[in-house]
Order: structure tokens, then C-alpha cells, then sequence
């Protein structure tokens, strides 16, 4: 760029012009049809009679869109502005040859620059389907560069312990909240380099596809990368469905300060309960018609004698059951796995000569949303990570106590469904009979 101003200097200079501006729009290509703030500047000054001549390195560095060829011809000739260029010398769009010359010239810019963008479009297509990475290096990584010029990313050790301390912390029922926290109170470096982690940047840390190995272009996941994964792919999918299904999420809330809040249901019309104070004294209380209500401290302790108890039974191991190995599951992944085999052999008869780019896309476009629906059916709710250190521990209620709340919320949460009821009239003490519990 700065090679090129010169030139138009120097051109300025030999003619005896005197440059009354220079305008310039560093990084943003005439093609791409961003805002090109110096460009308007010009335009302006040509309207406004302050320019005699504008001078360009090439014309196709003023536009590559002929409709604002047109808008610069209108001004232009409105002024009776002259124009030079150091490569295509004068163009005179006070003539019909002239503004034909403009024309065609600035259609032949156009025409290779979208041919250049489609080359550089299949060239990321296929770089993608190979598997290599594209663009800054990815925070858990870190590129290694041979003598013969290729490129492998490995695995940094402590920020891999990090999405890994990530992703155990969410299975096992933390909060985004609390695990932010933890994270800013030890001090940890964050993958930007500002001073703080924030909830988002925790979620969109662990949530990449590339941290099971997968590679992503065009927001869409295309095959396998050509780097190690940091996740197994089961436990990111579970993680994936933690933090992004609201059905089938662990985790119910990142500022809830109660056990059952927004977890326990209303009997009468299904509302979910929320504190309340009655007489200074927390209560759960119906948040649609305030149908129901009852102590805290009541409710609390009905709720986690059963969980201890339940946890404590000798079937408890019976909850760590995954089902992944039930028959529909079982299916799925052998159809997604299926799915992936063909869109990988469409990839090497396209690699080999056998098929052409638009047939390479109409099979990608065909089978990628039959292969996210296999995977969405192969996604199975994981509770081990939840119930980790839980069952086959001889005192669990020790290790109840121990727990953050949010994991006491999310274990509640995956147990049981804890619905109040009515009392009967006149009742002036806890009646247990009035909850009910259904396991899941």
C-alpha cells in the first residue's frame, strides 16, 4: 500500500499537481462491499469542487462493483473531474468510449475477483475435509512446524488441564457461575489474556467442537481434525447436552441460593417454587397463585434424608447405568458411523478425480443432516460424572454435606421430581404425605 501511494505521488508530481488529499483505506478491499470511509471522503471532496484530479494506482483500487462505477461516473462528470492511474493511465468518463473503457475494465476486476474467491473458497473446503486447522492457534494447542514445511498441532498440557478441570467440574453438577469463580480466584491465565474469566468464555472454551477432535468450517462440523483431541467425543457430546439441552441439563441455574428452588413443582398447577419470607422464616412457596407453601427447612430436610438414603441403598450402583448400550442408542451410532464412512469416500473419489466439486457438495449437502440426526439420537445423559464419589462410599451423608449446592441441586434434579401438594385443612405441622416424590 505504501509502494503504491508513492507511485501516485510521484505521478502527481511529474504532471505539476499539487495533492490537496490523500485517501486511503488500508485492509478493505473495493470487492468486499464493506464501508470504505476515505472513499466516501473523496467522493465528498469531488462533490464538493475541491478536487481537479483524482489520482489511483490502478482502477480497480477505486471499485470493483459496477454500481458504484456508476455513482463515481455521475460525480465525476458532474465536476468535471479528471482521472489518472499509474498502471491504466487517464480515463475520460466525459465520453461514451471512456465510460464504456471504465466499464469493461472494472467488469474484468470483478470477474477475478470472484473467480479468486471462489479458488480460495474450494482451497478452505478442502482443507477443512482434510482435517488441518485454519486461522490463529486455538488455546489448548499449539503448532509445531517441520523442516519440510508442514504444520501439527500439539497439545498444551496446562491449558488442556484446564478444559479438562472445565468439563469434569460441569458433569459433576457445578455451575458455569462457580466455576468461573474458581477459576478467577486461583488465578488462572484466560485464553485472551484479560485479567478475568466470564460465564461465556468458560461456556465457549469447553463447548468447541475441536476439543473432541472435530473440525468445524462454515459452522458446520465436516470430518475429523488432524490434531489430538482433549475431550473424548462421548463425554463432550454429554457435555454438550448439559449446557446446551434446557431438557436434559444438569445444572439448573447458576444463581440459585436454595436446594429446590425452580427444581420443586406446585401440586395444584404445576408453577415451579421459589423463597419466600412468611413471619421472617424461608419458605418454598408456589410462584404462579401462591397455591402451595411450606417451611424451608422442612422441605429441605424431607429431600435430602431420601437422596442419602437412596444413594446409600445396596442397588445405588444401579444409577451409574449410562445406557449406552441400549438398542436404539446402539443403532444410531452405528448409522451415524455409517453416515461418516460415506461422506468420507465421497471425499477421496472427489480427492482421486471420480467426482467433481458440485457432486462432492450435493452428497456433503444430502447426508450432513442425516448425520446430525443419528449423532442428536446417539446422545445419551451420562449421570456417573453427577453421582461421582457418591455411590459405594461409606458415609455418604458426610459426603452430601461436603458438596457445593449446585451439585446438591443438580443430583436432586436428576433423581427425583419433588412435587408439593396441598394440605389437609387445618394442618399446623409438616405433613411429609403432602410431597410427592417420583424417582426417575
Amino acid at each position: 500500500m505504501a509502494r503504491q501511494q508513492q507511485d501516485c505521488h510521484a505521478l502527481a508530481e511529474r504532471h505539476g499537481w499539487r495533492v490537496v488529499g490523500t485517501f486511503t483505506d488500508n485492509d478493505v478491499s473495493a470487492y468486499s462491499g464493506k464501508p470504505r470511509p476515505q472513499y466516501a471522503a473523496l467522493m465528498e471532496a469531488v462533490g464538493a469542487g475541491e478536487v481537479d484530479v483524482v489520482v489511483a494506482w490502478d482502477p480497480d483500487r477505486l471499485h470493483r462493483s459496477p454500481a458504484e462505477l456508476e455513482d463515481f461516473i455521475t460525480v465525476v462528470e458532474r465536476g468535471g473531474v479528471d482521472v489518472i492511474t499509474v498502471q491504466a493511465g487517464q480515463w475520460d468518463l466525459s465520453t461514451a468510449n471512456g465510460r464504456l473503457t471504465a466499464r469493461l475494465l472494472g467488469s474484468i476486476a470483478r470477474h477475478e475477483s470472484e473467480h479468486k474467491s471462489e479458488r480460495v473458497r474450494r482451497a478452505m473446503q478442502q482443507r477443512a475435509e482434510a482435517g488441518r486447522p485454519h486461522g490463529r492457534r486455538a488455546y489448548g494447542w499449539t503448532r509445531e512446524y517441520a523442516p519440510d514445511g508442514t504444520v501439527r498441532e500439539v497439545i498444551v498440557p496446562e491449558e488442556a488441564v484446564v478444559i479438562r478441570r472445565i468439563a469434569d467440574a460441569l458433569l459433576s453438577g457445578e455451575s458455569l457461575r462457580a466455576v468461573t469463580a474458581a477459576l478467577n480466584d486461583e488465578g488462572v491465565p484466560t485464553p485472551t489474556g484479560v485479567p478475568r474469566w466470564v460465564k461465556q468464555m468458560v461456556r465457549n472454551v469447553v463447548l468447541r467442537e475441536r476439543n473432541a477432535g472435530l473440525r468445524v468450517h462454515r459452522g458446520e462440523v465436516v470430518g475429523d481434525g488432524a490434531w489430538e483431541p482433549i475431550l473424548p467425543r462421548d463425554r463432550w457430546e454429554q457435555l454438550r447436552n448439559v449446557l446446551t439441552d434446557p431438557t436434559r441439563k444438569t445444572s439448573t441455574g447458576t444463581a440459585a441460593a436454595h436446594l429446590l428452588s425452580g427444581i420443586a413443582r406446585c401440586g395444584v398447577c404445576g408453577a415451579s417454587l421459589r423463597i419466600t419470607f412468611r413471619r421472617d422464616v424461608p419458605s418454598y412457596r408456589c410462584s404462579g397463585g401462591g397455591c402451595v407453601i411450606r417451611k424451608k427447612a422442612n422441605l429441605d430436610l424431607l429431600v435430602t434424608e431420601l437422596v442419602v438414603a437412596r444413594l446409600s441403598a445396596p442397588d445405588a450402583t444401579a444409577l451409574l447405568t449410562t445406557g449406552t448400550d441400549s438398542p436404539k442408542r446402539v443403532a444410531a451410532v452405528a448409522e451415524a458411523d455409517q453416515l461418516r464412512a460415506r461422506l468420507d469416500e465421497a471425499a477421496d473419489q472427489y480427492a482421486d478425480g471420480l467426482i467433481d466439486g458440485r457432486m462432492l457438495e450435493r452428497i456433503t449437502a444430502r447426508l450432513r443432516p442425516q448425520l446430525a440426526e443419528a449423532e442428536a439420537r446417539s446422545r445419551v445423559v451420562n449421570s456417573a460424572p453427577l453421582l461421582d464419589g457418591l455411590v459405594r462410599v461409606p458415609d455418604v451423608r458426610a459426603v452430601w454435606d461436603g458438596l457445593s449446592l449446585s451439585r446438591r441441586r443438580a443430583v436432586v434434579d436428576t433423581l427425583m421430581t419433588v412435587t408439593l401438594d396441598r394440605t389437609r385443612p387445618g394442618a399446623r405441622v409438616f405433613d411429609p404425605e403432602a410431597v410427592r416424590i417420583d424417582w426417575k
